[in-house]
């Protein structure tokens, strides 16, 4: 399953509700041989709350809780892998997991259709790679038959859910649907300003299925609500949306939303605490009313430090799977030289377009034994991974992370989003916990000053 490489998970949530005893929320079982990790999250309120658990070695779980509210629309995450639940306070909802999700017990109808929501419109799906190249009139088809799928499994809910669950399919329609113009945009260089503009016509940035779809963030970036900014910093630019975003929607959920996405884009420029002190004391009057966003900002900034540093020691040694199934720890691939080494993967586009790069890069420094390049991948799907690398015969050695260890080594690292990349001395000290890319054009100067250190 696909571990989680973007903030969201980690990002997104505030409150951690902890399991408790009595009537069992949720409980089932997953297709396993060891533990797993599930995570438990939803929306109240614009707060996104997380509750985090292991399964059984069997792969069973249970998990009892309080909600904050009578029922809710769940999506659980088990070790990354995405599904969804409806959750209800003395109800359980059972759920029993192979590839995908099938229920009983209580409210099974609702589960369905939540599950079938949730991996129907997982972002993931409809991301372009080069083992799947982009034709927006293929990825549309499948995006229309995601939602003919969803819709009909709504006729089988409560009746008083068939109007929300209804505006939830149609709103994360229109939301993926502008990613995928978008990315036809950015492949065919077509125009679709009057297809995004009639899409966001009909949003209500006042509603609740625009928060919980994300397309209220794809409202806020076409409205004139920043267009009209003459700030001359991020941080009173910031300031100014604030305040526009409190005057313009009533929402508060919606607001908070909203005021998280914008001030996670601060957290991430990585200013001086005085500086992001001082943007915290000018939107008091917002964060006054959602001081949960002011907390999760503040967990944002304070995780984005970094873990580890240039001169430091690898802080952990996961074992990695070479193509023909040998194993090895990476220290045994350290102290010889020095390594470059590209944290990738199959499904991410970025990575992928790093590759020819790295050809050059290696080919540049062929029979050099003072430098070597190794990649480690972190996809789930060995195949995957085995056919991509069948494609492209890359010279140079490549691995694959073994799960749990790999894991531990990301998390070690800090390491939330991939391509990465790491130069490592010939004393397994840190030369670069963030190299530079093999697209940078000054990257082979870059290799040549770590190997003369």
């Amino acid at each position: 399953m696909r571990k989680l490489t973007f903030l969201f998970l980690l990002g997104l949530i505030s409150n951690t509700v902890a399991a408790a005893s009595g009537t069992p929320l949720l409980k089932g079982k997953i297709n396993a041989t060891e533990p797993a990790e599930v995570n438990v999250v939803y929306d109240y309120n614009g707060d996104m709350c997380l509750s985090t658990f292991k399964t059984d070695a069997d792969g069973s779980f249970v998990f009892s809780g309080e909600l904050p509210c009578e029922a809710v629309e769940a999506m659980v995450y088990i070790d990354g892998q995405p599904f969804g639940a409806y959750l209800q306070n003395g109800a359980t909802t059972v759920m029993d997991i192979t590839d995908n999700a099938s229920f009983t017990g209580d409210n099974a109808a609702e589960s369905t259709f939540v599950n079938a929501y949730v991996r129907g419109f997982y972002p993931m799906n409809y991301k372009p790679s080069p083992d799947q190249p982009f034709v927006f009139a293929d990825y549309k088809a499948k995006l229309d038959g995601c939602r003919d799928n969803i819709k009909g499994l709504i006729t089988n809910v409560k009746a008083d859910k068939r109007g929300l669950y209804n505006r939830l399919t149609d709103s994360y329609y229109n939301q993926t649907l502008l990613t995928l113009l978008n990315i036809d945009s950015y492949y065919s260089k077509t125009d679709h300003k009057a297809e995004v503009e009639e899409i966001i016509s009909t949003v209500d940035p006042n509603s609740d299925e625009a928060r919980l779809t994300g397309i209220i963030t794809a409202w806020y970036n076409n409205s004139d609500i920043h267009k009209n900014s003459k700030a001359k910093n991020v941080n009173d630019y910031l300031v100014g949306q604030y305040a526009a975003i409190d005057s313009v929607l009533t929402n508060e959920a919606n607001k908070k939303s909203l005021w998280y996405t914008l001030g996670s884009m601060l957290m991430m420029y990585r200013l001086p605490e005085e500086e992001i002190n001082s943007f915290f004391a000018a939107v008091e009057p917002q964060l006054s009313k959602a001081p949960n966003v002011k907390e999760r900002l503040i967990e944002l900034y304070e995780s984005m430090k970094p873990k580890v540093n240039d001169g430091d020691a690898v802080p952990t040694d996961p074992v990695l799977i070479s193509p023909d199934g040998s194993r090895c720890k990476l220290s045994e691939l350290l102290g010889k030289s020095v390594v470059y080494i590209d944290i990738w993967a199959t499904w991410c586009g970025p990575c992928c377009r790093e590759i020819p790069y790295m050809e050059k890069v290696v080919a540049q420094f062929k029979g050099n034994d003072a430098i070597s390049f190794i990649s480690i991948s972190r996809d789930d799907n060995r195949q995957a991974w085995l056919k991509k690398l069948d494609r492209d015969k890359p010279e140079w050695p490549q691995y694959i992370f073994e799960k749990s260890s790999g894991d531990e080594f990301m998390d070690a690292m800090g390491i939330s989003g991939i391509p990465r990349f790491l130069l490592i001395g010939k004393d397994g000290r840190f030369i670069s916990t963030d190299a530079e890319r093999p697209s940078d054009e000054n990257i082979v100067g870059i290799l040549k000053a770590a190997i003369a250190q």
